[in-house]
């Protein structure tokens, strides 16, 4: 199943109808949590997103609007009795803010860092290619090998 689920949009500051940023994918058997940002462990909530269906998460940059709610989760993660490896995909220029953000949520959670400096594929499927901001910023790209790609469209596999 392929879904996204929108937790947030209103950037810098919430609004009365709009959380922080944070997004979940649902991509075949995984759960990417994008930017999480203040609220989102509540927004999960409302939206019917468990924390047990997260794998990764993954933060294009560290402004507080894209990672403030990181402790939150973890913190769920850990209440929720999550025992998988979960993959925290960050710019590496963030690694203090994102070790004081994972410190804050005292939670006992089977987490990786995974930093990354540069474009390039940084899990099997999921590639990451550095954007314009006033810091260290990366999007995200999920790919799919060709061979299944043809077979969801129908069109035969290019030579």
């Amino acid at each position: 199943m392929r879904e996204l689920v929108v937790l947030g949009t209103a950037s810098r500051v919430p609004t009365r109808t709009r959380n922080h940023n944070g997004y979940l994918l649902r991509w075949d058997g995984e759960g990417l949590l994008f930017d999480p940002g203040e609220g989102t462990q509540r927004q999960m909530i409302h939206a019917g997103v468990s924390a047990s269906q997260i794998t990764r998460i993954c933060l294009t940059h560290v402004h507080g609007d894209h990672c403030f709610g990181l402790p939150g989760v973890l913190s769920r993660l850990a209440l929720d009795g999550v025992t998988r490896t979960i993959n925290l995909h960050y710019p590496s220029s963030g690694e203090d803010v994102v070790r004081a953000l994972v410190s804050a949520s005292s939670a006992e959670v089977d987490l990786k860092l995974r930093p990354h400096g540069g474009a390039g594929t940084i899990a099997p499927g999921l590639e990451v290619q550095p954007l314009r901001h006033r810091i260290e910023t990366y999007g995200y790209r999920l790919t799919e090998p060709e061979a299944a790609a043809s077979c969801r469209t129908g069109s035969p596999p290019r030579e």
